[in-house]
């Protein structure tokens, strides 16, 4: 009987391989960016970029759902912010031609890591048929893991949500995976699968129950979703009453705006965040907590990123379109330009993507 179901869910991993995949706002300066939507770099000024994402600096972090192969930038990873950290394949990877230049464009001349996220395989979830089948989840991560190489990602995403609808594994089942997985990616990874000392990643976003193997992550990625003030954040770090990373210190933990939620100020930068007596985009005021506040979290980021790309005038600002125009703010503001981080502002340049770029 055993044999039966580890030979059913092998055959469920091939076929899942084969697929995977309101209130005033503050009238912020903008960043006049060109209208194109991709831009090419010098030599100089690529290195001066991926100078600055090896840096110690606050990270920006973002999901984008995966679309067919297209000539727009707006479901391209190649027209995502040059200084944007760490995107994330959101409904999965599909490896086509297009995918496989994007990725290797985004880590070799941007220095941007490319994850895949993935939810609990249904099968070894509690009150399911692989509720305690260990040795088929041992062989599913595995697959997982050798899927991330053969595609040349940069790791891991689990977005796990027990308490919110998702699927839940049982510790003992969670533990198995995790053990797998951490093997050969994040922190905890053996010497043998790092490059030049450096690993892949491996996150959680969602929730996570277990304390105890919270250290064999990177970060954990806060849906810190309508935040609307510093003490709603507050709430949702180490210890208060929306800690969904237990364990996790807060140097650790990312927060994270829904951009494109409907109503949400739809491709706005979320919601009204009070901010210094005013009102600002939550995603802003996001970015702010992460700059400023003693809690000193990793960084912010965007869910689902894409729906940020060509935003309306909202702020009646002159925004051009297809910008990422909250998004970069949100990244100047936790790592403005002109504090030693390989970029600077004078009447020379301008200030696009924390790298000095000579007005043309």
């Amino acid at each position: 009987m055993k044999t039966d179901r580890i030979i059913k869910f092998l055959c469920c991993i091939f076929v899942v391989t084969q697929i995977i995949g309101c209130s005033d706002w503050i009238e912020a300066e903008p960043v006049i960016l060109p209208e194109l939507q991709y831009k090419e770099l010098t030599p100089e000024e690529e290195a001066a970029l991926i100078a600055y994402k090896n840096s110690d600096h606050k990270i920006f972090f973002a999901w984008m759902n995966y679309s067919p192969a297209t000539a727009s930038m707006q479901t391209r990873l190649k027209g995502i912010p040059d200084s944007l950290d760490i995107v994330s394949f959101f409904t999965g990877y599909v490896n086509n031609k297009q995918n496989r230049e994007d990725v290797k464009f985004l880590q070799e001349r941007r220095g941007t890591k490319v994850l895949l996220t993935m939810w609990p395989e249904p099968y070894f979830a509690i009150n399911s048929e692989g509720e305690e089948d260990l040795d088929s989840m041992i062989v599913y991560a595995e697959n997982l893991v050798d899927s991330i190489y053969t595609w040349g990602l940069d790791g891991f995403d689990l977005d796990y949500e027990p308490n919110f609808g998702g699927k839940e594994y049982s510790q003992q089942m969670m533990r198995t995976f995790i053990d797998v997985m951490s093997k050969y990616l994040g922190p905890k990874c053996d010497e043998q699968f790092k490059v030049d000392g450096k690993h892949k990643l491996l996150v959680v976003d969602g929730q996570w129950l277990d304390a105890e193997y919270a250290d064999r992550f990177d970060y954990f990625i806060g849906q810190a979703y309508s935040a609307g003030s510093e003490s709603t954040l507050n709430s949702r770090c180490q210890g208060g009453y929306q800690d969904y990373g237990k364990g996790f210190p807060n140097e650790k933990r990312i927060f994270c705006e829904w951009v494109s939620q409907v109503g949400n100020a739809f491709g706005h930068g979320g919601v009204s965040y009070y901010y210094k007596g005013e009102y600002i985009p939550s995603l802003w005021g996001m970015a702010h907590y992460a700059a400023e506040s003693p809690k000193n979290v990793a960084g912010c980021g965007a869910y689902v990123l894409q729906f940020g790309y060509s935003e309306s005038n909202h702020l009646n600002l002159p925004v051009p379109p297809n910008n990422y125009y909250y998004a970069r703010q949100a990244i100047q503001i936790m790592n403005p330009a002109n504090k030693g981080n390989g970029s600077g502002e004078d009447e020379n340049v301008e200030v696009e993507n924390n790298i000095k770029v000579a007005k043309r």
